[in-house]
């Protein structure tokens, strides 16, 4: 069979390659490049093998010869793959019924039709791009081979095509007492817009601190064009097929009071809003900068939940103000605090319970999304968002990529021939050995290299 003779080919390339690095005739990173190009090589020529022979099963097929007519024979078909530029020949159909033509052997195998770019090396792209720029995606990895360079604009509508898949339904629900919820928004730069909200929220158990201080179980979820109703929903929709409800003693949601963080109670049973620290602290120290001296005062007011005498020095900071820009500060932080006066009482009730929603906002969203100055569509900075949170899901991301795409028929019509051919090959231990003959050095005398290529043999190197 053709793909046994590659194989046993590259082998033989392989092998000769190998005397010349022992021979001292080539240098060992010369050899590693050399070594990638051969397997490369192999990789576009198994490729087409398959994909030809594929194609010839299918042309010989009484099922599709019942169905499917040829139109024509052999078209040319070019496409980038992670070996390199793929170039195939396909038979062209159409169905005897419907009148649809098609590629039949590229339906099998997922190709869409106008494509020039594969999916497994658009899964690359993507991969890379999480953390790099579009060219810097593209050029990492080109950085072997430059014939799989593509434009910005490719990668950017790779990404406009990613989905993440859903998450995997456990065979059993986790049992835990108590469930943490955080969130918190990244501000984006959208064409066309004044800005959108990335919004992050994330589930976890609690924190581990060995070896190193982590999340317990941490799940994290993403979005820039949901409404926060379909957000919750999503989140809650994942709670409650990952937890059992009836062991959880406390759920606990933690943020800054925005609007959309708050709807969540609405949505999960027996939820405590906790107010983030950071945040009234923020608003605090901003609104204060002309009365540094009150904010002692005040932060006790706050610890001994006395709603009263917070409101009263902060109307003394009013009073000592000037500039309508000041007063507005204060006259916010005065409707932020009764707002959020029930999130203020338990954060002081359970004193335990912190939130790192501004860091992981940091380190999930802004350091691709906003760190820097660009601007995103709609569609690419909730993709990206959703890859991001992907990552930080510790899934990959080219798999998700995958999943997405046209799902491929498992190849069957090879099968018998590829077990026939095997089978001669064990019988008769063809493979590798049968061109271990054909290299000169292992028909001569006794040498070290003779020696180190007899020794690799013995490990099933070559």
């Amino acid at each position: 069979m053709e793909l046994i003779r590659l194989v046993e080919g590259k082998i033989l390339s392989v092998v000769e390659s190998v005397v010349r690095l022992l021979e001292g005739e080539t240098d060992y990173f010369s050899f590693e490049a050399q070594l990638k190009k051969e397997l490369d090589g192999l990789g576009l020529e198994l490729l087409q093998a398959v994909l030809e022979a594929l194609d010839r099963e299918l042309e010989a097929s009484k099922e599709r010869k019942r169905v499917w007519a040829i139109v024509r024979k052999k078209d040319r078909k070019e496409i980038l793959t992670p070996f390199g530029l793929l170039a195939y020949e396909r038979n062209y159909y159409r169905h005897k019924e419907s009148k649809r033509y098609a590629y039949l052997v590229d339906e099998k195998v997922g190709v869409t039709p106008h494509a020039r770019v594969g999916a497994s090396l658009k899964g690359e792209l993507v991969q890379n791009c999480v953390d790099l720029s579009y060219e810097g995606s593209t050029v990492q990895v080109s950085r072997h081979n430059a014939e799989l360079k593509v434009s910005r604009q490719t990668v950017a509508a790779c990404v406009k095509e990613f989905r993440a898949k859903a998450p995997r339904l456990p065979e059993r629900k986790r049992r835990v007492s108590t469930l943490y919820l955080e969130a918190d928004e990244d501000h984006v730069k959208v064409k066309g817009r004044k800005g959108a909200q990335a919004r992050l929220i994330y589930i976890h158990e609690g924190v581990d601190d060995s070896p190193r201080r982590r999340l317990k179980n941490a799940r994290y979820f993403t979005t820039v064009t949901k409404s926060p109703l379909e957000f919750w929903l999503e989140v809650c929709d994942y709670i409650s097929a990952h937890y059992d409800f009836e062991n959880l003693e406390a759920i606990y949601l933690s943020g800054d009071g925005s609007s959309w963080i708050r709807a969540g109670a609405e949505f999960i049973p027996g939820v405590t809003f906790i107010l983030d620290k950071f945040h009234l602290a923020n608003y605090l120290l901003g609104a204060t900068a002309h009365a540094p001296e009150l904010r002692r005062p005040i932060y006790r007011g706050l610890r001994s939940l006395n709603k009263q005498v917070v409101l009263n020095y902060l109307h003394e900071a009013l009073k000592r103000a000037k500039g309508a820009s000041k007063q507005k500060r204060i006259h916010e932080l005065i409707k932020y605090i009764d707002r959020n006066w029930d999130g203020i009482e338990a954060a002081v009730k359970h004193p335990h319970i912190g939130c790192s929603a501004e860091g992981h906002v940091s380190h999930i969203l802004a350091a691709r999304l906003s760190s820097r100055p660009m601007a995103w569509s709609l569609k690419g900075s909730e993709n990206m968002a959703a890859m991001r949170a992907v990552k930080a899901n510790g899934e990959s991301v080219k798999k998700h990529y995958l999943s997405s795409r046209m799902p491929a028929t498992p190849i069957v019509e090879l099968k018998e021939v590829v077990q026939k051919e095997l089978k001669r090959l064990q019988q008769t231990s063809l493979l590798g050995k049968e061109y271990l003959n054909n290299v000169p050095l292992f028909r001569g005398g006794d040498n070290l290299t003779r020696r180190a290529l007899k020794g690799l043999n013995g490990y099933a190197v070559i």
